[in-house]
């Protein structure tokens, strides 16, 4: 009885689908709505009015993402195809395979208004030294810093390290007060923001509230930096940034209310909630973010030890249904769990064929029926794991989930379990995985790096040869294509994690915020802008009538 309820239920959900996704691709259904077309860069706000603040909801890498905002470096990350533009350097020049030689912008400051000098480069670049970060192999690579005169540095890498630009991008400058006050250290996760204060000397500063990975606050203020070097930005005077709401209830603050949310990526299936709005409308963009499922092969259901196992799940998943009735199309079937959007990745699903045996409805059924496994997850995943288990039940399989809206929390979990010290039993454990090295698959390959905290796998001695590999080739090479298609087939091959489609940015945002995303993982909060009727700065007027009205979804190709 209960298989044929779910049946009609299934039946029925397909059809709600069906309607639902012809919106989008039946103009004459999109007319019958009368969306609006988006007015708001018409009629800007000035820059930096005084009234001008948003509210924001980051539930994946908040740390990252407000780091990327409040800090500065030699340079940063960029939405090009070398993934970073100049910052505080202004040019540079790579003398050969080891000396890279920077030449830094004239007048520079810190949020608390000192002058910031080639000084003080050396000096954060040597702290760097002594403390990197850990999810890269730029804290196995020594390097010597010298001081050519009052603009330029040389940085001599003392090991070929092909990932070295990259990585700089990563490496933010402070006043050495607070690097002496506060002694802040490389980690797994995270960066140096770990109080609030004017130490920094990126577009924004925070007011109050950090956030470094493994800890944060649940609200973080943001105030606009008055010496940022770029005076074009930023264009707001202050930002709030929340990092641990109830889905359910964001989704309700950013779409009925005014004044509560004005931006937060959101569930697929959350899409006409937002486009029905009074406040909200859609926008949508190609991503090389990830949703990255990880398989506890260190101390999980012994069964997923079986790699057939492992094969067997990822076999009985229907991609394509996944694509249509979960992702509800917001996204692209991938061979492998990297998104198929990174060039490279998509090159080598075209150019290389995937050797793998498939296995019969039988089989599947053999390997799988009975397997209980435990998912541990954020609330907002659970349209996803929802159509997963959906799947998989038809062989067998069921799930006992653990939800929390904290990214924390999953951190703390999956952070420990290479070293056998998680307090929670998990088998499956879903990470939003925002593209937070930028342009680089590097962001997926780290989790199969033996040793490493982010690793849930075993002991894979050809694995960790690609890994070493990697670091050591130049991109954009034949020997680099290779050696991603051996990494991206090892792990398949291994099953390694539960794959499922690569997705689309499906942001809602207030219908007088101007905003364009970046595919990788940046939200450039310095570059949003406002129209003259959002609500920090129209004052006491009313929001007008026909500004209610649905906006035509824009979708960024």
């Amino acid at each position: 009885m209960y298989q044929e309820q779910d049946t009609v239920l299934f039946k029925i959900l397909i059809l709600i689908s069906l309607l639902f996704s012809s919106l989008f691709s039946s103009s004459h259904l999109i007319k019958k709505l009368e969306f609006r077309e988006d007015r708001s860069s018409l009629n800007k706000a000035q820059r930096l009015d005084p009234n001008s603040h948003i509210n924001i909801f980051l539930p994946s890498i908040p740390y990252s993402y407000i780091a990327k905002a409040t800090n500065a470096g030699l340079i940063r990350s960029y939405d090009n195809e070398k993934g970073w533009v100049y910052d505080l350097a202004e040019s540079h020049k790579r003398v050969d395979d080891y000396t890279y030689i920077f030449t830094l912008r004239d007048n520079l400051r810190f949020q608390n208004g000192e002058a910031f000098t080639i000084d003080d480069v050396i000096y954060n670049l040597n702290y760097f030294r002594k403390y990197p970060f850990l999810y890269t192999n730029i804290n196995k690579i020594d390097f010597e810093v010298k001081k050519l005169d009052e603009r330029r540095v040389k940085i001599i890498l003392k090991q070929k390290y092909e990932m070295f630009l990259t990585d700089l991008a990563r490496v933010y400058f402070y006043t050495k007060e607070y690097i002496q006050k506060y002694k802040p250290v490389g980690a797994e996760t995270g960066t140096a923001n770990k109080v609030p204060g004017e130490f920094g000397m990126g577009p924004y500063i925070i007011k109050s509230g950090y956030a470094i990975g493994s800890e944060q606050t649940n609200k973080i203020e943001l105030e606009a930096n008055p010496y940022y070097w770029n005076k074009e930005f930023p264009k707001i005077k202050r930002i709030t940034v929340y990092t641990q709401l109830d889905i359910n209830k964001a989704i309700d603050d950013i779409t009925k209310y005014e004044g509560k949310l004005d931006l937060m990526p959101i569930p697929f299936n959350k899409k006409f909630e937002v486009i029905l709005s009074k406040y909200s409308k859609l926008i949508i963009s190609k991503s090389t973010d990830n949703f990255v499922i990880f398989f506890n092969l260190i101390n999980g259901n012994k069964k997923l030890l079986n790699e057939e196992v492992r094969v067997a799940l990822n076999q009985a998943l229907d991609q394509e249904r996944l694509l249509n009735f979960v992702y509800k199309k917001e996204g692209r079937v991938s061979p492998f769990t990297t998104s198929i959007n990174y060039k490279v990745v998509e090159e080598v699903a075209k150019e290389y064929e995937i050797k793998e045996k498939k296995l019969t409805e039988e089989k599947l059924h053999s390997l799988l029926n009975g397997l209980k496994l435990k998912v541990f997850t954020q609330d907002r995943f659970m349209f996803l794991f929802k159509g997963i288990e959906f799947q998989l039940k038809k062989y067998g399989v069921s799930f006992e989930y653990a939800v929390t809206n904290s990214e924390k929390d999953i951190y703390k979990q999956l952070l420990t379990t290479s070293s056998n010290k998680n307090t929670k039993e998990w088998d499956l454990l879903i990470w939003g995985d925002d593209d937070w090295y930028y342009q680089n698959p590097w962001t997926v390959f780290f989790i199969y790096e033996i040793g490493s905290a982010w690793s849930t796998i075993p002991k894979d001695d050809t694995m960790k040869a690609y890994i070493e590999n990697y670091f050591l080739t130049k991109t954009g090479t034949l020997e680099y294509k290779e050696l991603v298609k051996n990494i991206l087939h090892r792990a398949r091959q291994k099953a390694y994690t539960l794959r499922v489609p690569s997705l689309n940015k499906v942001i809602a945002v207030n219908k007088e915020l101007i905003y364009k995303p970046y595919e990788g993982g940046i939200i450039p909060l310095w570059e949003i802008e406002l129209s003259k009727d959002h609500w920090s700065v129209r004052g006491k007027k009313e929001y007008k009538k026909e500004l209610q009205e649905a906006v035509k979804p824009e979708r960024i190709k």
